[in-house]
């Protein structure tokens, strides 16, 4: 078989084989982020999974001291007779709450943790479709390359244009590759903003709640106004921890996004509700509760704003793209063309 009716044979093929790659060349470098991707989030798993077993080790401790000053009848007596009954409440009041904390920020951390599973089923899943995609790409690859060897077996010194053209084919492959990588980076930002944002409204609605009962408290409300208000409160502080998570996951994929201002989510104690109740700790906690609204409405204006920022790299990247997507099949292409004109000079015997 003639050069010439080597390469007429195989028009077909390479025309299928291009088409694939062309369809697919958006697989490698997302499959290449993804599994950055999965590999920080099984990080950060592994770091609430330590931190997990720690609190769990203190709080069996801290347990075994609240139950005591709780039920120790006669500490309590002895302290009384003694004068010294604010000093054991003090110290009760301590345990308590050292007790408390603990629990909120294990409820704190199991949350993140369930939170992260939830992404890393989402991202395996992604990868296992792109990894499929990626293997069509590099068996159309490996054959191409195999039809081409089988055609311009060894270097080519006597075209030094084809050598030209290859190498500008793959430096466009390259930059189309680099800039993909980087705006799948930025459509995950994209979901995890948006997952942020619908956490920062609903942690803004327990705060507001919690204040409305807080009014109801300061005006006789008692027990169910405490506890109704210590609910939302619990779940607003829960709300505004995953804001956090979801955006530091978004900070890792693009330093482009900003960080977070500091923000304290007022939470009530058990010992200064029953115990100290009174008009005067009630207006003090309720101004507590005014502060932390204020600023979580100004965290929630900086997770707008990286929603936003993120909509506008995006758009810009997408007309990059659009521009790299168009020069790489413009040097595919001229390579292509280059190669067939070479085919039917050879063919033809005008070397």
């Amino acid at each position: 078989m003639s050069v010439e009716e080597h390469i007429q044979s195989s028009l077909s093929l390479n025309n299928q084989l291009l088409s694939i790659l062309s369809s697919t060349d958006h697989s490698i470098p997302e499959f290449r982020q993804q599994q950055l991707y999965l590999s920080d989030l099984t990080s950060q798993l592994s770091s609430i999974d330590a931190k997990l077993k720690e609190l769990d080790r203190v709080r069996e401790k801290e347990k075994k001291e609240h139950i005591s000053y709780r039920d120790s009848v006669f500490k309590r007596f002895a302290y009384k007779s003694t004068g010294r009954k604010e000093k054991f409440e003090k110290k009760a009041e301590k345990e308590e709450k050292d007790y408390f904390d603990n629990l909120h920020s294990t409820q704190l951390a199991q949350d993140s943790r369930k939170q992260l599973i939830e992404l890393i089923e989402q991202a395996k899943s992604a990868e296992n479709d792109l990894k499929g995609l990626v293997d069509k790409h590099q068996n159309a690859q490996r054959e191409l390359d195999q039809l081409y060897d089988s055609i311009f077996s060894g270097s080519t010194p006597r075209y030094p244009q084809e050598d030209d053209l290859e190498q500008q084919s793959n430096d466009a492959l390259s930059a189309y590759h680099s800039l993909r990588q980087t705006l799948e980076a930025e459509l995950q930002v994209k979901n995890l903003m948006e997952q942020a944002s619908r956490a920062m409204r609903a942690c803004l609605d327990h705060m507001r709640s919690a204040e409305g009962y807080s009014t109801w408290d300061m005006w006789g409300g008692g027990t169910m106004s405490d506890m109704m208000e210590r609910n939302e409160l619990s779940s607003a502080d829960r709300q505004w921890s995953s804001v956090q998570l979801l955006t530091q996951q978004a900070k890792n994929l693009s330093q482009a996004v900003r960080d977070l201002p500091q923000v304290k989510v007022a939470m009530g104690n058990i010992m200064s509700d029953v115990f100290f109740d009174n008009i005067f700790t009630d207006m003090a906690f309720h101004d507590k509760i005014k502060n932390s609204i204020y600023e979580l409405n100004v965290a929630a204006d900086m997770v707008e704003r990286n929603r936003q920022e993120n909509e506008i790299r995006l758009n810009d990247m997408g007309k990059e793209l659009k521009g790299r997507e168009e020069r790489l099949e413009r040097s595919r292409r001229d390579l292509q063309d280059l190669r067939s004109e070479i085919f039917r000079k050879i063919g033809e015997g005008q070397k």
